[in-house]
């Protein structure tokens, strides 16, 4: 004899189960709004605006060699850490080592081997660039969430 409240309690729970499990790999992963992202809660202080047309470091040139456009910067950390909104020719995450292997190492020639970010606002990517105990560059890719107004 079947025990249809049974079949139906059973039923109901696979079901919970089936949208809790397809739920689960869709689940939008958090993207932070750029002032909440690791480079401006951790890995930066004390950030102030620079005026471009007055701004004329070494790696503007380098920036300006390989076609990556600035719109913005701020110095941190005490004038020490250059932050650059730009926008970008290439993927920086993609297949890209001929064009980016050089700009990295010729930007840290320019910064003197100081560490420094960049903000692709075309692709809400965050670029931080440090530099390993042999001078090998490092590059760590944070995305972060476009203002809206």
């Amino acid at each position: 004899m079947k025990k249809p409240h049974l079949q139906s309690l059973f039923m109901g729970s696979l079901l919970s189960a089936g949208l809790v499990m397809s739920g689960t790999p869709f689940a939008a992963e958090y993207i932070p709004s750029l002032e909440k992202t690791r480079l401006f809660t951790e890995i930066t202080h004390d950030c102030r605006d620079v005026v471009l047309k007055d701004w004329k470091p070494a790696t503007r040139d380098v920036l300006a060699k390989y076609g990556v456009d600035v719109t913005a910067a701020k110095l941190c950390n005490n004038g020490d850490y250059p932050v650059f909104y730009v926008s970008l020719k290439y993927d920086p995450q993609g297949q890209t080592a001929d064009f980016y292997q050089p700009f990295y190492e010729a930007m840290k020639k320019a910064n003197k081997d100081r560490p420094y970010s960049m903000i692709s606002d075309l692709d809400e990517l965050i670029i931080n660039v440090t530099y390993g105990q042999m001078g090998e560059t490092r590059t760590d890719f944070e995305r972060f969430q476009p203002c809206t107004l």
